[in-house]
């Protein structure tokens, strides 16, 4: 995803990362958008399935 565009509190994302050998996260599945890493936006806060993760805006798309 671009770095330009702002993302709002709750606001669904779709992961296009990386799979992670701890957490399986399916294309079905969406994240929750819960705020900006403090030092920038490069970074973003989401919650998936009750955990929180911080993971590069890079890795996500905005959910259709």
């Amino acid at each position: 995803m671009a770095k330009h565009t702002t993302l709002k509190r709750g606001q669904l994302l779709k992961y296009i990362g990386k799979r992670w050998k701890n957490l399986n996260i399916t294309s079905t599945h969406f994240l929750k958008f819960l705020g900006y890493d403090g030092s920038g936006f490069a970074d973003i806060w989401v919650e998936y399935q009750g955990r929180l993760l911080f993971i590069s805006i890079k890795e996500i798309e905005l959910a259709a």
